[in-house]
């Protein structure tokens, strides 16, 4: 090759190529701590000055509340109140997963009604405050299950969190998933410990708000976990049973079937949006509400391979920190399972991505790493990129159409690095039994040595 200065192929130490050490030279400053600190500071100031700004002073500054809290989450409040069916299921009004009906489950409304007298400035402050809150609890929680201690450790992770779009796309809509996400947060402190049943109540109550979690359950079963499973089941049907439940009824029979035959608008990002988005390309921009019936049960199909992929690497139950690692594997195959996963549902991916960064750090497993950069950058500023073409007008279908599905390639390789990770460290852990088993047996062997041999008569 010539005498330029790029890296080149042929000069290799010890059998190792050039451009393996040259990499290499470059993570070698990130093993110093001074150097991290430099870095963790210099990014920690304009994040989180940008995330105040965007989540606190903007929205107390306009005195504007949330759309989606108003016209969805209030609206079914205040008919509630005033002893109406909050599922508007009139035949004049088809109901629709990405209309603006209310779909959600009973409790949330229900829960909302002591603000419908308060002035619109308290209900913002309120709606502020909670989900903030939610946010914190959920890192408390999340990073005592991890047992994270450095005060380095806690900054990159944090910052992970309040930089993750969907965290921000939900105080700008005022949607729940914050609460679901600090509620997954106690489930996992209480999954890391043992079977806890003030953690299967947090997971119960967060079913029964929305369904999002709802595969949780499976793993709690298979884990043989019967007081969380206790505790889950008597939380969550407590508050449906509390909740008007003379309108439960219209959720379980006429709303849950339109929300599970999914929907292929662009915002669905799961494996049923996709497949619903092939099939019939109208579903795209919504011009097309329902999907094929061949679209359903490919996504069914789809639901069910996911499912048998991942208990299939989980296997049996794990013991110390890799339950960290079954959890999430799970909630990272949840968005893969569901017929229909918005953005702001994807909040709720905090928990595996925390998770798999704190142990692919510690054991400098870059692959692992890497899937989870890949997933938040796909999720986050990939999918702004996209609607922010969208928005713009631009006319390439097929470059529009590609990339909606950033979403389900970035959940697809969290999942992935879920897996790997659980996979990885079982065998990290049989390794260690065996070294263990061996180096007992070693020992055992020079005590025979030392033991004084009976004389043969």
């Amino acid at each position: 090759m010539g005498s330029g200065r790029g890296i080149r192929w042929e000069g290799t130490a010890n059998g190792v190529p050039a451009a393996i050490i040259a990499a290499v030279s470059l993570i070698a400053p990130l093993e110093r701590p001074w150097f991290r600190s430099i870095l963790l500071i210099g990014a920690a100031i304009p994040i989180a000055a940008f995330y105040a700004w965007r989540t606190v002073v903007l929205p107390l500054a306009s005195g504007a509340l949330p759309e989606d809290f108003t016209v969805n989450y209030m609206a079914a409040a205040a008919r509630i109140a005033s002893g109406h069916n909050p599922y508007d299921l009139s035949a004049a009004t088809r109901l629709t997963v990405a209309g603006p009906q209310y779909v959600t489950p009973l409790p949330v409304a229900w829960m909302l009604q002591p603000l419908l007298h308060a002035s619109a400035a308290t209900q913002l402050i309120v709606v502020l405050a909670v989900l903030q809150l939610s946010l914190v609890v959920f890192l408390i929680t999340t990073l005592r299950a991890l047992g994270v201690k450095d005060w380095q450790s806690t900054v990159l992770l944090l910052l992970v969190a309040i930089a993750f779009e969907p965290v921000a796309a939900n105080i700008d809509e005022g949607q729940i998933n914050l609460g679901l996400l600090a509620l997954s947060g106690i489930w996992l402190l209480g999954w890391v410990q043992g079977d806890r049943w003030w953690a299967g109540a947090a997971l119960g109550v967060g079913v029964a708000i929305k369904l999002l979690q709802a595969p949780l359950g499976l793993l709690v079963l298979w884990g043989r976990r019967w007081r969380m499973l206790a505790g889950a089941a008597i939380a969550g049907l407590a508050l449906w049973l509390v909740a008007v439940p003379q309108y439960l009824p219209d959720f379980l029979f006429k709303v849950a079937p339109v929300l599970s035959a999914g929907t292929g608008l662009f915002e669905n990002h799961s494996p049923g949006g996709t497949v619903a988005r092939l099939l019939d390309p109208g579903t795209f921009l919504g011009t097309v509400a329902n999907t094929s019936p061949a679209a359903r049960m490919i996504t069914l199909l789809i639901s069910v391979a996911v499912l048998v992929a991942t208990f299939w690497v989980l296997r049996r139950p794990a013991q110390g920190h890799a339950r960290a690692l079954e959890a999430a594997a799970m909630v990272a195959a949840g968005p893969l399972i569901a017929s229909y996963s918005w953005g702001t549902h994807l909040v709720l991916l905090l928990l595996p991505m925390l998770v798999l960064l704190h142990w692919g750090i510690a054991r400098r497993d870059w692959l692992v790493a890497g899937l989870v950069g890949a997933g938040w950058m796909l999720i986050g500023p990939g999918h702004n990129w996209f609607q922010t073409l969208l928005i713009s007008g631009y006319s390439n279908m097929l470059v529009l159409r590609l990339m909606a599905e950033f979403g389900v390639i970035g959940i697809a390789a969290i999942w992935a690095a879920a897996l790997l990770a659980v996979s990885r460290q079982r065998s990290a852990d049989r390794a260690d039994a065996a070294h263990e088993h061996g180096a007992d047996r070693e020992q055992d062997d020079r005590a025979r040595e030392d033991h004084p041999v009976a004389e043969v008569g």
